[in-house]
């Protein structure tokens, strides 16, 4: 007696499985200045570089400098700085990329294949 044959499901194309892939896409980043704005609540001062009070250590006059075009922040206080709306989220949420990433709605595809 011969074993039966399983039936195997049409394997998928790589580009398929590839299109499911979790995929970062850097373009979906929110404005910085609305992300800031959001997070922040007020952020003072004119121009690129604005002022608020740092979530990241106990801050009672804003020591945070946010740039409201690229998203890089730096607390001249507890010196805490990244480059991006996406580093910022991270530390503050003390989230992993992925999570950040999602969170921000910058993460596309699914994790199940």
């Amino acid at each position: 007696m011969t074993p039966a044959r399983r039936s195997t499901p049409p394997a998928k194309s790589r580009a398929a499985l590839l299109a499911l892939r979790p995929h970062f896409d850097r373009n979906r980043l929110p404005d910085p200045e609305t992300y800031f704005t959001a997070e922040l609540a007020a952020l003072q001062g004119h121009g690129t570089w604005r002022d608020a009070v740092c979530p990241f250590h106990q801050d009672t006059r804003p020591s945070l400098r946010v740039n409201t075009q690229t998203g890089a922040f730096r607390c001249m206080v507890c010196g805490a700085h990244g480059g991006d709306v996406l580093a910022f989220q991270m530390q503050r949420y003390k989230q992993p990329f992925p999570a950040a990433a999602k969170a921000l709605g910058a993460m596309t595809g699914d994790r199940h294949v």
